[in-house]
């Protein structure tokens, strides 16, 4: 279903969101290394400790606008956190995974930092007034004045792992010779692709093997009416309920319920296909969607979706449990 508008618009500004929350992390070792100071002590454990808190809140809007963003462009599966990465070429998903890795890293050491400066600049309020504080500061070994060595250096690290990060954001955002190297093979390989456009083995599906008499209701592909059909490389492995061997294929024909008969109206077509090197490969076509379906589509009329596309994650989830299932 397509994201409403304020979604669209807060995936769409991620860019400039974490910008707000980076720039502040960035300040924010300057002004606790201040806090070592004697005469302002107080004052800078303050402006740490709130520098800290605006910029880890500040940070949920940012990581929200990242993960909206991942799954809007089709890197991040709808209710996955993480790319799916099904081999070495996907240098994006591979760049985006450490990106929001080091993200969350940032998030969390990020949380224990505030934590611990809350604890400093709550005592530091508590403490007695009339020049009390300035001595209590004063009193101090040097590494134990103000907010502290460890608080310190949390800061240190929390501005590494966002800075970590911000930079392989700019890299997917701007490119760099590897993924400039990555697109270009790409679009090479879809020139190439004689499938690129529509599965064409799958449109032939009636060429291929029946492996039922008949069509069966399926609950699990649309409450539809399906028939599967193999190629002859796999239909005795595929009978047998045995994985498909490398270069053969098996693709499901459906049609929509009609009073509980296959009706006239197609419906998409799968197909599954075990590649020359074991791996496991999915496609999914619909050339016509029917209008009152067409908002599950991201409101297209037609849809062809192949591996490793992250809406097919589903099918991968739900193979891989059948084929554990079946061991």
């Amino acid at each position: 279903m397509s994201a409403s508008p304020l979604l669209e618009f807060i995936a769409r500004e991620h860019p400039a969101l974490v910008h707000i929350p980076l720039g502040l992390v960035a300040v924010l070792p300057l002004a606790m290394l201040g806090s070592f100071h004697p005469r302002h002590g107080r004052l800078l454990v303050a402006t740490s400790f709130f520098i800290a808190v605006i910029g880890w809140l500040a940070s949920t809007t940012a990581l929200f606008s990242g993960l909206v963003w991942g799954r809007q462009i089709n890197l991040i599966a709808p209710n996955a956190f993480l790319p799916v990465i099904a081999n070495e070429k996907q240098v994006l998903q591979r760049m985006l995974e450490f990106h929001i890795l080091a993200a969350l890293a940032g998030f969390l050491v990020g949380g224990v930092c505030v934590f611990i400066l809350w604890r400093i600049w709550r005592r530091d309020y508590s403490a007695s007034s009339g020049g009390a504080e300035h001595r209590h500061h004063a009193g101090r070994r040097f590494w134990e004045r103000g907010v502290g060595a460890p608080a310190l250096l949390l800061s240190l690290i929390w501005v590494g792992c966002w800075g970590f990060s911000g930079k392989l954001g700019g890299i997917m955002v701007f490119g760099n010779e590897e993924t400039n190297r990555a697109a270009a093979e790409a679009e090479k390989a879809k020139r190439n692709d004689v499938e690129a456009d529509l599965p064409i083995r799958a449109l032939d599906y009636a060429s291929l093997e029946p492996a039922e008499t008949a069509p069966v209701r399926s609950k699990a592909h649309g409450d539809r009416w399906r028939r599967v059909w193999v190629s002859a490389s796999g239909i005795d492995a595929y009978k047998a309920g045995k994985p498909l061997p490398a270069g053969a294929y098996a693709v499901m024909s459906t049609f929509t319920d009609e009073k509980g008969k296959p009706s006239t109206e197609p419906g998409p077509l799968y197909m599954k296909e075990t590649k020359a090197d074991g791996t496991t490969a999915f496609a999914f076509y619909w050339g016509r969607v029917p209008q009152d379906l067409q908002k599950e589509f991201g409101n297209q009329d037609s849809v062809y979706w192949r591996s490793p596309d992250t809406k097919l994650a589903t099918c991968l989830g739900c193979h891989e449990k059948g084929a554990a299932a079946s061991k």
